[in-house]
């Protein structure tokens, strides 16, 4: 999860739409060299992608907190019991985010068919680990080919798409 403590939620937002436009970018690029290829780390995510719209949906923050990171969770935790901090609003309610943006909540509870993407990012040349990103998305309102326009994902992401990135370490 994003660590927003010290940011405004605007700047929460940009940050995670710039996050978005630069991953789309390396994701297109590896996509290009490298067709996505299934296997049981990339189906391991969809099931996880599962897990979290139904954590999502039903406010089970401690659900969501199992796939944080370690060395955020405590903190993450802290923010999740207050309903006015920055990742409690990017999470579950769009009225306390300034300008349009809207809440993960909001992105899926509000789709008539929600959908989600795994984007394989391939393996990292920094630190030699595999990347992936869960995109949950309206399946309704957006073509699944368009997820792979980094130009779509960098305009649209921040009111109709949501992502989460993992990474793949150990084996987990």
């Amino acid at each position: 999860m994003m660590k927003p403590t010290g940011l405004s939620k605007r700047a929460v937002f940009g940050t995670a739409a710039s996050i978005l436009c630069a991953f789309s970018y390396l994701v297109v690029s590896v996509k290009a060299q490298h067709p996505m290829r299934s296997d049981a780390a990339l189906e391991g995510l969809r099931q996880i992608g599962n897990v979290v719209v139904r954590a999502i949906l039903d406010k089970d923050t401690t659900t969501l907190l199992r796939y944080d990171r370690a060395d955020l969770r405590s903190e993450d935790e802290s923010s999740l019991k207050n309903p006015k901090s920055d990742l409690y609003c990017f999470l579950f309610d769009s009225t306390c985010i300034a300008g349009k943006g809207r809440s993960v909540f909001d992105k899926m509870a509000n789709s008539p068919q929600p959908a989600i993407k795994v984007m394989d990012g391939g393996k990292s040349k920094i630190d030699g680990l595999r990347y992936a990103t869960l995109l949950f998305y309206d399946k309704s309102a957006i073509p699944e080919r368009s997820l792979s326009s980094r130009a779509f994902l960098c305009k649209e992401a921040p009111n109709k798409i949501a992502s989460w990135t993992f990474k793949l370490v150990d084996g987990n």
